[in-house]
């Protein structure tokens, strides 16, 4: 028997104990001061808020321009050109002829002052392939410029996306205007 009242008491002793160490918690952990000896009072770090821009807009535009998609160059530049007036041959990928059996041609990544073009190199000539373009300052640039300005105008408070294509959907160009300044061009001939 005293070992049940023991056993009795000393459950009773844990629970007493528990219910002033949560009462305490929840109160403060001292019945003077309320705050903790070891907790730093708490400092809120405020910064100025800058006032928020409001989002430029995004348009995008699609137009139908048969020679501007064809020929957005207007004369187009050739690895030989590239090459001679700074460019760099940065890639060769071997590619197989689809009509002719057993040729090897060649497609090739051309660098030349930021600008990235890509051609389809076979026995007989070069096609261009892809041309992303974000240098104006070469010949060819400032032609593409001038032939896409007739094209669109673009609003100096918007970001534009167009998007010129034949009326046959074989070939696209793609530019992004910034604040009204063409920024990218993206070209993209029909190869078959």
């Amino acid at each position: 028997m005293p070992a049940l009242l023991l056993v009795a008491t000393g459950k009773a002793a844990l629970a007493a104990t528990l219910y002033v160490a949560l009462w305490w918690g929840a109160v403060g952990t001292g019945p003077t001061t309320g705050k903790s000896p070891n907790r730093k009072p708490s400092t809120q770090i405020t910064r100025a808020a800058k006032p928020a821009s409001p989002p430029v807009a995004t348009r995008l535009v699609r137009l139908t321009n048969d020679s501007l998609a064809g020929q957005p160059f207007g004369e187009e530049p050739t690895v030989e050109d590239l090459l001679r007036n700074g460019g760099h041959i940065t890639a060769r990928k071997p590619y197989r002829n689809l009509y002719e059996a057993g040729q090897i041609d060649t497609i090739l990544l051309v660098r030349h002052q930021g600008n990235v073009f890509q051609f389809y190199r076979a026995p007989e000539k070069d096609l261009l392939r892809d041309a992303v373009v974000v240098n104006f300052e070469p010949a060819y640039g400032r032609r593409l410029r001038t032939r896409l300005a007739s094209a669109h105008r673009p609003a100096t408070s918007t970001i534009d996306k167009v998007r010129i294509g034949d009326s046959e959907r074989t070939n696209y160009v793609s530019m992004v205007y910034q604040s009204g300044r063409l920024s990218t061009v993206h070209v993209e001939p029909y190869l078959e």
